[in-house]
């Protein structure tokens, strides 16, 4: 039997490439670019935490559905995430949620925030209002320190030149089996 083996570390090493890839492009649009902003925010979806079925860039609503998510598009289709395991909690409604949080594979969260709905009476895309992606700065004060803060770094609302900007702040969500998901600014790693 012939079978092929994988360097793991080349695998990771590869993602880690696509997805600096992936955060440059959405960083490096104008803020006066919104639709370009929202195409390259969702394109980085799509290859961070990818549908089952069809992609981010056609979705017109997320809903919170038991303990998965659900994306519904223009023809009434609708598709989970191709790993359900990555979302992790909401805020919100179930039916209509503000925020989805992510997680993947390293354990680095990912908010997606969405915008208002534009009550045009027909069907429309979702518009996603920031995706800020959670960083660990350790800043050892002794030998024996290991604390860190937790600084999320906001890809489609930037300065005024369009730069990234970060925070340092408390989040609570709700997680999908319905306990209290809290990420406060300080923790040991």
């Amino acid at each position: 039997m012939n079978m092929l083996t994988f360097d793991k570390t080349d695998i990771k090493q590869k993602d880690k490439s696509v997805i600096a890839e992936a955060v440059f492009a959405v960083e490096t649009i104008s803020c006066h670019q919104q639709t370009e902003k929202q195409m390259r925010a969702k394109q980085l979806l799509d290859r961070l935490f990818p549908l089952e079925h069809g992609s981010h860039q056609d979705v017109t609503a997320y809903v919170v559905d038991y303990r998965h998510i659900m994306a519904y598009f223009k023809d009434g289709g609708h598709s989970g995430l191709e790993h359900p395991k990555h979302f992790v909690a909401y805020a919100g409604e179930k039916e209509d949620p503000e925020s989805l949080l992510l997680r993947d594979g390293t354990g680095s969260h990912v908010e997606i925030s969405f915008g208002e709905h534009k009550g045009t009476g027909s069907i429309e895309l979702v518009e996603i209002k920031d995706i800020q992606l959670e960083t660990c700065t350790k800043f050892p004060m002794t030998e024996t320190d290991n604390s860190a803060m937790r600084h999320w770094i906001s890809l489609v609302k930037g300065d005024q030149n369009g730069k990234p900007q970060a925070c340092s702040e408390s989040k609570e969500y709700t997680a999908k089996n319905g306990e209290d998901y809290t990420l406060e600014p300080c923790y040991t790693c």
